[in-house]
């Protein structure tokens, strides 16, 4: 809901304001009342008593609104349904009305309204409280200031009365007037009146992907410019109202009434019988049995779609601080040129063209029912063929040419074999159509759920980070060109969408990514339209083109359904202007790169920049991005970077392959194509875009042989809905086996806000799924005791874990020529309901839906927000990021060097929790490779610590030597013993910095805390060997709930200690609150042992008070070791009867418990000091660690 309060003043005394605004409901009444298709009806207007504001007026209207809204939004409604109900009572000074739709359960308008004789200062009339208060939005209109729909006789600043000789206004006539009437009676002895019409609108549309579009439109159209206009007029018409009475009021009341029944009824006639019985009221309201089966329908569809009322919107979810940034960044996003920014498209339109759009949608609907042209019943089959065309995934137009970068040395270096595969791994081979031909029947494989831990993470941590003097640290710029069915998109309309998407974008990290808040910025750039060419051609070939109306848009007009969607954006892009338009945006993106840099806010930015296309946005930056040649230094895949980059080269102008045509490009399209980005992208999201049908066009016009190209950025994903008539996927672009596979499932916010552990990488697919990868290739001349010795190739290092039966230059190639480490291909949830709305409103309702939808965010954070180091987040303050004091010495043992060629390290240290006075031992272990081969003895260690973090400084405390088996133990000496607080502490190896991170924790007698088992309470699925399980539903959520209350966090766990990387990697990629863990000492015989030993020297020798623990049924001995009680137990997952009594068995999971958590008495705050000195955070603060630049 969004919530919005006007302020609108008036030179006019209450009265006077009361007797114009009733004046002007009557004539503004028959004024836009056009017969059946735009209008309004009277249908009661009588006195009450004891209701809203005491006695009052009541009034029940209906308006036909169907000329009023936008095009896209009446495709989705039949006529019957184009009607708004109105009730208000009128206790003036006090008024409210409210609007509902018949057939739209989860629309609403509520306007409240107060007057009084002042300017506007009044901050609560309404006496909000709450939630209502913090989110509601306050809009003052100047009637002078305002612009709208210019009228000359209606403008304030020209206008004076004939009657009162009152006006003109002028641009300070606010101040003026307010000055002049403060504290006296009015109207004043100058004759000079002011009043303030406070009104209060609520606005609901609780549907899901249009709610805040829609929200926003009403309030931006229906509400604030009608308002404008309508005040306006009533200043401008006094003479016309000026000296009226309350009675000649009801009168004019009553006529209008009557006058607007027979007009109704004539209307009505004029499509069934003629009738001008004036008993007749609601005549157009009255509804065949076949329009109401449809209202039903109707009412059914949107119904499918309904937002959950437990789920936040972005407006209900900003706080009262947000709003300020909502209303005023709208203006000074990154937009480029005028030229470079669409024609505005008016929303509201004249009497006539709404009577020829009526009639055209009449039409429209008539043969969409397979009836005459002169039939207009036939609403309940016309919904009834409200399906959309599912696509098929693995058959789309989806398929990508090799690697571009497999230059002709490669040939000498694969065998003929695998040259054989490569040719294979196509979709445009005639081996692989013919495959699918026969193996249409069969049933698709399933990617699997399990998965290994991803592998883009390092074995351990990196280089600390370098300072950074600016605060954010990712550049979000969104590309914006709008849907394939919008042939113009004016600026206004951009803009709003982008501030949708920021206060969604900021509603979801405040509630669930609080660390990144701040560090994240988002631009613009408004993207030429590039579909209005195609859309006009396709309209003029449609078997109904005759029908379209003239109009005095430059947009064309499109008909109906019968528009073949999938082929505008292959229009759009081939054309000789489609170049430019590249050129443009690339142009506009370096604008708003070097405006964002010189801004205060990106000062000193030298963080990760990525890309947002939407459905036609994407498609243009995919070609900015192609025609990118600078060389990328940090990226990790330098060496296949570059030789992609020399291929692309060698392509005429560098630009990808189009429709064939004999006309060759002007000269001033070849100078434009040179157009380069002036930055590297490190990521690149597509919002629903049909860019894998325009790369496919472009290799079956051409030379199959040919290679479509990779763009130059880091990562690509490809977001999706499934049921989006113009998605396809890219996946099976580059490689046909890709097709048999399904795209990742993005997972639903509302279930899993921080993801559900499902692995993206790509090498998980090709672990899940090595049949795809080995069998059936079709390979011609190849035995089958060559392709056994291939599958006996195991992989190593980057690749550990992928199963040996995949050929190592299967696995080579495909890695090579992907667009990135993870899977492309991501869709997203959307209502079933969908199926049953026609085929051309979907772009529409499909690309408002991203700007709004927490699945999409959610996704995007959880991409940009790699946590690699375990520091503590503080989203108010810098991290102070370490720099060795010196630089890497000479191992003390000459054999070090050798042994350590080649291996990653393995370093590792249990947080410290000490109580204040004992011994404060810090204890680490230094060894290399993931299974422990080498451990690091007899080398030089730096130990530092940071006694004020995140602010402070760290403070060099010691340098040790490791023992024989790669331990450091140090005491820290009682003159520099550390007091309550937890403080970060580094260990750094004097021969190449590699280092491991943890905490010394001090804490205060009696400290209380939630202990929490790792693989007991947290996974969902068992993983003894490190690899990735999946995040129990709710258990972020309910250690959080324990965090916020005060309780220190303590993550225990029996696996050995060579684990604790990939774990706390775990923790940090699912965004698990700040915690302190400990593993087990190398293999150990009795894990329940270590724990219970463990939990019982924190409570015997530190004090520490164990409030609750978590674990599944393996943890109750542990936990009744310490005498914890039942009631402080409990267990997920299956128990054995006989350990009930012994624990909480929670068998309704997490969301259930934590429920009653949250109820009254559930909980309690941590009680004594501890809370106080040990602060809250997560594991690691994205966007100021190593892999973001790595990537880049």
């Amino acid at each position: 809901m969004l919530i919005k309060e006007y302020r609108i003043p008036l030179p006019l005394t209450v009265e006077e304001y009361r007797i114009a605004q009733l004046y002007m409901i009557a004539k503004k009444s028959r004024e836009e009342s056009q017969g059946a298709g735009s209008g309004v009806e009277i249908i009661v207007n009588e006195p009450y008593s004891n209701g809203p504001g005491g006695n009052g007026q009541y009034t029940h209207k209906i308006y036909h609104v169907g000329s009023h809204l936008p095009e896209w939004f009446k495709s989705l409604l039949p006529r019957s349904a184009l009607i708004a109900k109105e009730e208000a009572w009128n206790a003036y000074p006090y008024t409210k009305t409210r609007y509902t739709c018949p057939f739209v359960e989860k629309f609403s308008i509520e306007i409240e309204t107060y007057y009084f004789p002042d300017n506007g200062y009044q901050e609560n009339v309404f006496k909000l409280s709450g939630s209502d208060l913090r989110n509601r939005i306050v809009d003052i209109i100047d009637i002078v200031k305002d612009q709208c729909d210019y009228v000359k006789e209606e403008d304030p600043k020209l206008y004076v009365s004939q009657k009162t000789n009152r006006g003109p206004l002028t641009e300070s006539w606010l101040e003026e007037y307010w000055a002049d009437v403060k504290g006296k009676q009015q109207p004043t002895s100058s004759g000079k009146s002011l009043m303030c019409a406070y009104k209060l609108c609520r606005v609901e549309f609780r549907y899901w992907g249009v709610q805040t579009k829609l929200e926003k439109f009403i309030h931006d159209i229906a509400l604030r410019k009608t308002m404008v206009r309508a005040h306006r007029q009533a200043w401008a018409w006094q003479d016309e109202w000026n000296g009226l009475t309350m009675e000649n009021i009801r009168e004019i009341e009553r006529q209008t009434q009557l006058a607007l029944q027979k007009r109704m009824a004539n209307a009505e006639g004029s499509e069934e019988s003629p009738n001008d019985n004036q008993e007749k009221s609601i005549s157009n309201t009255t509804m065949t049995p076949q329009e109401s089966d449809v209202a039903m329908t109707l009412a059914a569809t949107l119904g499918s779609i309904e937002k959950n009322e437990d789920f936040q919107s972005p407006t209900s979810a900003r706080k009262s601080s947000d709003i300020p940034m909502t209303n005023t960044a709208i203006s000074s996003e990154g937009e480029v040129s005028p030229e470079d920014s669409p024609t505005e498209v008016p929303e509201l339109r004249n009497a006539s063209t709404e009577e020829k759009a009526d009639a055209k949608k009449s039409w429209k609907k008539n043969k969409a029912a397979m009836n005459s042209p002169c039939s207009n019943k036939s609403f309940d089959m016309q919904i009834a063929n409200w399906r959309m065309e599912s696509i098929v995934r693995e058959s789309e137009s989806d398929s990508e040419d090799e690697f571009f970068d497999c230059q002709e040395e490669d040939d000498n270096t694969f065998t003929s074999s695998t040259m054989a595969n490569k040719e294979d791994d196509t979709i445009f081979s005639s081996s692989y159509l013919q495959r699918m031909a026969s193996e249409r029947s069969s049933k698709r494989l399933q990617i699997s759920t399990s998965a290994s831990i991803d592998a883009s993470y390092p074995a351990s941590p990196q280089h600390s980070p370098t300072h950074q003097p600016c605060k954010t640290t990712v550049l979000l710029i969104v590309m914006h060109a709008g849907s394939v069915l919008d042939a113009n998109v004016d600026l206004t309309a951009k803009k709003s969408d982008i501030t949708t998407f920021k206060g969604a974008f900021e509603s979801v990290m405040r509630q669930r990514y609080s660390s990144m808040v701040g560090h994240v910025a988002i631009k613009f750039v408004s993207c030429p339209s590039i579909c209005t060419e195609g859309l006009g051609i396709l309209s003029s070939l449609s078997p109904y083109s005759f029908d379209v109306s003239p109009s005095s848009m430059d947009a064309p007009q499109v008909t109906h359904d019968t528009i073949p969607i999938g082929a505008i954006p292959l229009l759009a892009s081939s054309t000789s202007e489609y170049q430019d338009a590249v050129s443009r945006v690339i142009a506009g993106a370096n604008q708003v790169y070097h405006d964002f840099i010189k801004s205060e806010e990106g000062r000193g930015f030298t963080g990760q920049i990525c890309f947002i296309g939407d459905s036609v946005g994407a498609i243009l930056t995919y070609d900015a991005l192609c025609r990118s040649v600078h060389s990328r230094h940090n990226s990790e895949n330098n060496i296949l970077d570059n030789q992609g980059i020399e291929n692309s080269m060698n392509t005429e102008d560098g630009k990808h392959l189009t429709a064939p045509s004999p006309r060759r490009k002007s000269s001033s399209t070849c100078e434009s194509s040179h157009s380069k980005l002036d930055f590297d992208v490190g990521e690149f999201f597509m919002f629903g875009s049909p860019l894998a049908l325009v790369l496919a066009y472009r290799k079956i016009s051409a030379d199959k042989s040919t290679n479509i190209k990779r763009p130059l950025v880091n990562q690509l994903y490809n977001l999706f809905h499934p049921t989006d008539p113009v998605a396809a996927r890219l996946e099976p672009l580059i490689s046909a086996r890709f097709s048999l596979l399904p795209p990742v499932n993005v997972a639903q916010y509302q279930k899993y806000p921080l993801g559900n552990g499902q692995p993206y990488h790509l090498l998980e697919a090709i672990q899940t799924n090595p049949q795809l990868f080995t069998d059936g290739l079709n390979i011609p001349n190849m035995s089958m005791s060559h392709l056994r010795r291939l599958s006996d190739i195991s992989i190593h290092s980057t690749m550990s874990g992928v199963v040996e039966n995949v050929p190592l230059q299967v696995i080579s190639n495909l890695t090579q020529k992907w667009w990135g480490t993870k899977r492309l291909d991501y869709a997203l949830y959307c209502p079933e309901g969908l199926a049953n709305f026609p085929t051309n409103a979907l772009p529409h309702l499909f690309h408002a839906s991203y700007w709004e939808s927490f699945d999409v965010i959610a996704f995007i954070l959880r991409q940009l927000g790699r946590f690699d180091l375990p520091l503590l987040a503080n989203e108010e303050k810098e991290l102070t990021c370490f720099r060795p004091g010196q630089p890497r010495e000479k191992w003390n043992k000459k054999r070090t060097s050798v042994k350590l060629k080649n291996v990653a390290a393995n370093h590792r240290a249990n947080d410290v929790i000490v109580r204040e006075g004992a011994p404060q031992v810090l204890i680490a272990r230094f060894m290399y490779s993931p299974i422990d081969v080498i451990a690091l003895t007899g080398e030089k260690v730096d130990i530092h610590i940071m006694k004020d973090a995140p602010a402070g400084e760290w403070t060099y405390l010691s340098t040790e030597i490791t023992d024989k088996n790669g331990r450091i133990t140090y005491k820290i000496p009682d003159d520099k013993a550390l007091g309550y607080g937890l403080y970060p502490v580094k260990m750094i190896v004097r021969g190449d910095h590699t280092f491991v991170d943890f905490f010394l924790t001090v804490i205060p007698p009696k400290t209380e805390c939630v202990v929490f088992s790792i693989d007991g309470s947290f996974t969902a699925s068992m993983s003894v060997s490190g690899k990735d399980p999946k995040v129990r539903a709710g258990a972020v959520d309910i250690v959080r709930h324990w965090q916020e209350l005060g309780y220190l966090i303590i993550y225990i766990t029996a696996r050995p200690d060579m684990q604790q990387q990939k774990v706390v990697s775990w923790l940090s990629q699912h965004n698990f609150p700040h915690g302190l863990v400990s593993f087990a000492d190398g293999l150990s015989t009795d894990p329940l042992g270590h724990k219970a030993a463990y939990l019982n020297k924190l409570v015997q020798e530190h004090g520490v008070i164990i409030h609750h623990a978590y674990g599944s049924s393996k943890d109750i001995s542990v936990y009744t070791a310490i005498n914890l009680k039942p009631n402080q137990i409990f267990i997920i997952g299956k128990v054995s009867k006989k350990y009930h009594a012994l624990a909480t068995i929670l068998h309704d999971g997490y969301a259930a418990h934590l429920s009653m958590l949250q109820a009254h008495g559930g909980s309690r705050p941590a009680q004594g000091n501890a809370r106080m000195v040990i602060p809250r955070g997560q594991f690691g603060l994205p966007g100021q660690n190593a892999s973001l630049r790595r990537r880049r």
